[in-house]
């Protein structure tokens, strides 16, 4: 809960992993609740867990896997761009 005057978060994926792990991510990137194009992309499976991919050309090219909670699908995510965040600074360089 939160004291009265603060406000929560944005509770979208790309502005969550801007303010909790520092990672730049273009929205155009991330998708939560439908499939998009050349998009990471969190939906939510008919079991309750939720499922993390790649999907480009009509299908899923990456599967990072599946997360029992929303948190922690962000996380899985937000993991693996993080990764991607590391190396790409690296061959800057």
């Amino acid at each position: 809960m939160t004291a009265l005057g603060e406000q929560l978060p944005p509770q979208d994926p790309v502005s969550q992993f801007a303010l909790f792990s520092k990672v730049d991510v273009p929205g155009r990137l991330v998708s939560e609740n439908a499939v998009r194009e050349q998009s990471w992309c969190i939906l939510r499976a008919a079991d309750g867990w939720y499922e993390v991919f790649y999907y480009e050309h009509g299908s899923r090219t990456e599967k990072l896997g599946r997360a029992a909670t929303r948190t922690a699908a962000l996380r899985l995510l937000g993991g693996r761009l993080l990764h991607a965040d590391i190396l790409n600074r690296r061959t800057a360089t």
